[in-house]
Order: C-alpha cells, then structure tokens, then sequence
C-alpha cells in the first residue's frame, strides 16, 4: 500500500478525511467498533497515536485490532512516546517546526530514521506547526505558539517546510481544543506553498469542517468527535462536510 500516493490521487478530486484514534482514550476492541463505523461512513484513512499515555502494548494492541477490521490505510501518528507497530501502513515523519527544544524538530527524528529505513517503512514528512491554544501537544512538544491572528509566521513556517522538501504541511491547535485553525490562516498558508495543507484539532461540527475546506484544507482530521459515546451522527455530518 502506497498511502502517500493514496492520498495525493484522493486530494487531485475532493478533499480527504483522516479518523484519529488515541489507543488510551478506549479498549482496542472499542477503538474496532469505532474504526468499522468511521470505514463506513466514508473516512479516507485512520491515524492511530496521541502526544501523552501510548505504550508499546496499548498501541500494538489497538493497531491490531483497527486492522482487523478495515482495509484503508492505517498511519502511525507519533507522539513523545517510543512504542512502534509493524503494522501501520505509514508513518508521519512530524517535525514540530516551532518547538524551542531541537528534540522535537530535529534530534528524535534522526534517532529513528535509520531503522525506518532498514525496516522499509513508509514515511511520509510532515511540516507540523502548533497554533494556539496548543493543548497538551504545545505543551508537551514545548512550542512557541503561532498567534491565532498571525498568519505571517504560519505561511513562513509552511513556506521552510516546502523549501525543505517536506510532503505535507500539518496546522494543528490540539486535541481537545475548544477552537480550531482560523479558516484565514488555512488559506494564507494555502496562497504561500503548493503543499498539501492538513488541518486537525477542535473540529467538533460540519459547519466547522465546511468552513475550513472552503479555505483550501486538503485534509481534515476529527479525533475528540469520535471519543463521545454518541458520535456516529456528528461523524457522519463531518465526513459528507469534507468529502462531499
């Protein structure tokens, strides 16, 4: 499976949804159940990881279960843990473009990189800027926040990552955000770089998902939407949102 290209080929003719799935947030036999419904609401692919509580067993134990159950692409979503599955399809090669800690930028990613290419993984890098509020990932990942209103430094951070050769740009507020990425900064980015622009955090409605596609988000990304136990009708209106 070449999910990169996947991706690219569904992007060419509408815009794509990733599920996300954190392994501590649910049982893998739920993070199944969930998997099965968000496949056949239409969901274009899933990612599977979170910033905080992935261990080696609950991720292998969650990926196996999520595979088990559908074919779309499974894509390792790292966080600032050291557990790996075999079994995702991809990996996002993440560079948190503005952490003030080089581990986050640089050094974490040249400890793996090697091994994941003596294992033939897929990977697929990332240009990754954390907007406000951040949540937990801006804290964790020790970001200097991107300004809501500062659409300068988001389209210069994007422009660096395209320079650098990086595959997609990711704009991020954080999981469980009360917001999401101003739509005027989607598009700023969008008028600064040809990169694929993926937008995820405090994407609760369709409205919302709506909102930011029109500004040019190539792929949106829903996870706390999915941690409700009621979330098959909110899902379902997110999904048509994005992929029409």
């Amino acid at each position: 499976m070449q999910v990169q290209s996947i991706l690219r080929e569904t992007i060419a003719v509408r815009p794509a949804h990733l599920t996300l799935v954190d392994p501590p947030k649910q049982t893998p036999e739920r993070a199944a159940e969930i998997v099965q419904a968000a496949d056949q609401l239409g969901t274009d692919g899933f990612l599977v990881g979170g910033t905080t509580g992935v261990s080696q067993t609950n991720l292998l134990e969650t990926v196996a279960a999520i595979k088990s159950v559908t074919k779309k692409p499974v894509i390792f979503f790292p966080g600032e843990g050291k557990a790996f599955s075999m079994s995702f399809d991809a990996v996002l090669f993440l560079s948190l473009l503005n952490s003030r800690n080089v581990k986050f930028v640089m050094r974490s990613q040249a400890q793996s990189a090697l091994i994941l290419k003596k294992l033939g993984v897929e990977v697929i890098s990332v240009g990754y800027l954390v907007v406000e509020p951040g949540m937990s990932v801006g804290e964790v990942g020790e970001a200097d926040l991107v300004r809501r209103d500062d659409f300068w430094s988001a389209g210069s951070y994007a422009a660096a990552a395209e320079i650098m050769g990086m595959d997609f740009f990711y704009l991020e507020c954080g999981s469980g955000s009360p917001v999401t990425v101003p739509p005027d900064m989607v598009r700023a980015v969008k008028k600064a770089v040809d990169l694929p622009v993926i937008v995820g955090g405090g994407i609760r409605t369709a409205a919302v998902a709506k909102q930011l596609i029109s500004a040019g988000a190539d792929i949106i990304v829903t996870g706390t939407v999915i941690e409700r136990h009621e979330y098959r009708q909110r899902l379902s209106e997110i999904i048509r949102a994005v992929t029409g």
